[in-house]
């Protein structure tokens, strides 16, 4: 796409080489070779301009910050099933034929004596639909990843080395306490009840 210093990748009927012109903003071609409309320029324009503020706008607000690698996957693992869940409700709220038809483009038409607005519709999925499916995809992605780097394997063996220690620590109190056989065999049971009964209040 263009930036400024490429060349339309197209070439010239009359000497066989190369286009000299600057491609169009967005594409790789010139207006010429690109064969597209003026509105259909204008559009990829916007788009590619929008995109280029958009880049600057994480240049200037995205400050690098000390985090470790595991932490950083899982933390855009949350993220993205937070966006996952919020594009549902924005698809759930557009009726179904807006789902799959709607205005592609829109022209304004001066240069001829019928003037006015060339709108154009077609079957495409709604713009929220694609990006809803599109971060779904994102998250399946991000969680394979974080099941092959290992993350969950080591949670469970966090937990495990937890639930170990918790053993020790009830045998610990139960061998400094003056307790009868029963109440020396009821104690784990029911340490671990509160315990799990914690961890639920905690979720």
């Amino acid at each position: 796409m263009n930036t400024g210093k490429e060349k339309c990748t197209g070439t010239a009927k009359q000497t066989g080489k190369r286009c000299k012109r600057k491609p169009a903003i967005g594409l790789d071609k010139c207006a010429i070779h690109c064969g597209l409309s003026k509105a259909e320029r204008d559009r990829i324009a916007a788009g590619h301009l929008a995109e280029q503020e958009a880049r600057k706008a994480v240049i200037t607000f995205g400050l690098p910050r000390d985090i470790s690698a595991t932490d950083a996957l899982m933390e855009e693992v949350r993220y993205t099933a937070g966006h996952v869940v919020w594009l549902r409700e924005q698809v759930q709220a557009i009726t179904p034929a807006d789902l799959v038809w709607g205005m592609t483009e829109q022209a304004e038409k001066n240069a001829t004596e019928f003037s006015g607005t060339d709108t154009t519709y077609a079957a495409k999925p709604n713009i929220w639909l694609e990006l809803y499916y599109r971060e779904r995809k994102h998250l399946l992605d991000v969680t394979k990843a974080a099941v092959a780097a290992g993350i969950e394997e080591r949670r469970v063996r966090l937990e495990e080395s937890k639930g170990q220690l918790v053993a020790e620590i009830i045998k610990r109190i139960t061998g400094r306490l003056d307790l009868s056989a029963a109440q020396a065999a009821l104690l784990p049971r029911v340490a671990s009840e509160e315990l799990r009964r914690a961890a639920s209040a905690m979720n």
